[in-house]
């Protein structure tokens, strides 16, 4: 397996992230009021290129009043990656120091929003803050609600010497979102399919001055709660850091040096535990080779396992025109070969599987089935209520269900045999769209209940031929949606969806990162499909008047008119 470093985000994300670095000078020149982590400088840090913002810190000055401390602290606990939160600690009493804990959260809060402070006693601090996002003890990112507030309160009380210090406070530290993306780093965990073919990312935000040893901390863990069930991880349990830890030369070359455990693994093992470290670590900027030891001694070099990560689509999206399915080729739609007429089908939204040799679609609103070849007719595969867009994973299985409260998820295979799966969270809501990843291990689901529209990732659990048969307690993602309709994957990381935030009165497509902010496309009037391969450029937009776009740029360029939406595999 080649491994050819690739962005962290596409290209939406880079320019997420450069509006963010000049809004940061704005943010912090702005301090008279509450701090949004304090003034920035230029560091020495030794994984990025180049180095990593560093957020100063200041102790406490002498007889400050309750506001003021609680101001400083704030500024000092968004610095704490640089001095393990010492400075920060100054502003706390003694039995406060020993208590919090800064780790367990980072509550992201929106630089454009006013934040509000407020003192109920001369002992007392409130705060009302504009939530943008919460990072847990784990790296693992979720978008707040849209309008979400973000409330803390803090007491305080003179120390000896008369001055105030703050006794209780919630744990964790507040950051701004501008500062969040220069200090905090987002990169994939990869882990393996369960039949060790494929890697599985899984996205964890970590501190920039620290993200090699975080990442590989996060992987000796193993996957998280979320997806625990439906990966697997090479490295045997309770395998650690030493005390040598991670360290990255002036070369490059991360040295990583972990516990005994890792010997008693043999030569396959090794193999995969290898490959997950290399693709989890050459992600990272700064880091050119790896340098696994145990105890102190050099590992053997091994192979690297041959795995799929993040595969672009091998044959051309499939689409309907007229009574033919065709294939699209940039702006030229061709018939494809051996396949049969569509007539009286009332055909929509084919789906196919990764060789594009499987090609399913719906019969009007409420039959699944194998689309006709020159041979054979249309084969129906199963029927419901306003069946959902089907997704074909890698197993084979198409995956579809009604479209009504409580109808559970359905997977059949082309020769018929259905699979019963089960997702209790789906029980009292109505799935509007689904899609499987290229890996097999996730699934994005759209769906509708009582508290409004949501996006969810799950985790794919299943048996050992590749049956499906639960979709574990979801992931929320693109909770700053307020509508969604439909969504397909972009990239390994990556969904598109279609759908509104607040103020917008007509849906358009907007990207949706798993572990990320949500950003909105520009709009296109009338749009109500979507298809994608890999990356944004490979997005098509279908609209009610027949047309078929893409995406150029930051612009929709028309592609095509008379077929609907192309669909890539999956």
């Amino acid at each position: 397996m080649t491994l050819a470093r690739s962005p962290r985000r596409t290209r939406s994300r880079a320019v997420v992230l450069a509006l963010a670095l000049v809004a940061v000078m704005g943010v912090l020149a702005a301090c008279d009021g509450i701090p949004t982590a304090g003034p920035v400088g230029t560091g020495d840090g030794a994984v990025s290129e180049p180095g990593p913002v560093v957020l100063l810190a200041y102790g406490p000055p002498a007889d400050a009043n309750p506001q003021e401390i609680v101001r400083g602290f704030l500024q000092a606990g968004a610095a704490g990656n640089t001095d393990n939160f010492a400075v920060a600690r100054e502003y706390l009493t003694g039995s406060a120091q020993s208590s919090w804990d800064p780790q367990q959260q980072v509550v992201v809060y929106s630089a454009k929003g006013t934040p509000q402070i407020t003192s109920p006693t001369e002992s007392e601090v409130s705060l009302t803050y504009p939530w943008e996002a919460t990072v847990d003890a784990n790296g693992q990112y979720t978008e707040a609600a849209p309008g979400a507030k973000w409330e803390g309160t803090f007491d305080l009380q003179k120390d000896p010497n008369g001055q105030w210090r703050i006794s209780a406070l919630p744990d964790g530290v507040l950051v701004s979102d501008p500062n969040f993306v220069s200090v905090y780093r987002s990169t994939p965990i990869y882990f393996l399919s369960k039949d060790h073919t494929f890697l599985v990312p899984e996205i964890r935000w970590f501190p920039v001055r620290n993200a090699v040893t975080g990442a590989v901390n996060a992987l000796l863990a193993g996957p998280s709660q979320f997806l625990r069930d439906a990966v697997d991880t090479a490295f045997p349990d309770g395998v650690t850091q030493t005390v040598n830890g991670v360290t990255v030369d002036n070369n490059g070359t991360a040295l990583v040096d972990v516990s005994g455990p890792v010997l008693s693994a043999d030569a396959d093992q090794r193999r995969l535990m290898r490959t997950q470290l290399d693709v989890t670590l050459m992600r990272l900027p700064g880091v050119r080779s790896i340098q696994l030891s145990v105890a102190g001694v050099p590992m053997q070099s091994v192979t690297e396992a041959d795995l799929a990560v993040d595969p672009a689509p091998s044959v051309l999206p499939v689409a309907i025109q007229g009574d033919q399915l065709v294939t699209l080729n940039g702006t030229q739609a061709a018939p494809v070969p051996g396949t049969g007429s569509l007539a009286g089908l009332g055909a929509r939204s084919p789906a196919q599987s990764d060789d594009g040799k499987l090609v399913v679609l719906l019969a009007g609103p409420n039959r699944l089935v194998l689309a006709p070849t020159a041979e054979k007719a249309a084969v129906t595969l199963l029927t419901g209520i306003h069946l959902l867009a089907p997704s074909v994973d890698r197993f084979g299985w198409i995956w579809t269900g009604s479209a009504t409260v409580g109808s559970p998820v359905q997977a059949v295979e082309a020769n018929g045999t259905p699979a019963a799966i089960s997702a209790d969270w789906l029980a009292s809501r109505t799935v509007e769209s689904i899609r499987v990843s290229h890996d097999g291990a996730r699934i994005a689901v759209v769906s509708d209940g009582q508290d409004g529209v949501a996006v969810d990732l799950a985790a794919v659990v299943r048996d050992g031929s590749g049956r499906p048969v639960r979709l574990d307690a979801p992931l929320r993602v693109g909770a700053s949606l307020t509508d969604a309709s439909s969504v397909v994957w972009i990239d390994e990381q990556t969904l598109a969806v279609l759908g509104r935030v607040t103020g917008s009165t007509s849906s358009t497509v907007a990207i949706v990162p798993i572990g990320d902010r949500t950003q909105m496309l520009p709009v296109l009037d009338g749009v109500l499909t979507l298809g994608a391969g890999k990356g944004d450029r490979s997005i098509y937009a279908g609209t009610s008047d027949g047309s078929v776009y893409s995406l150029q740029g930051l612009s929709w360029r028309k592609v095509v008119d008379g077929i609907s939406t192309p669909a890539y595999p999956g």
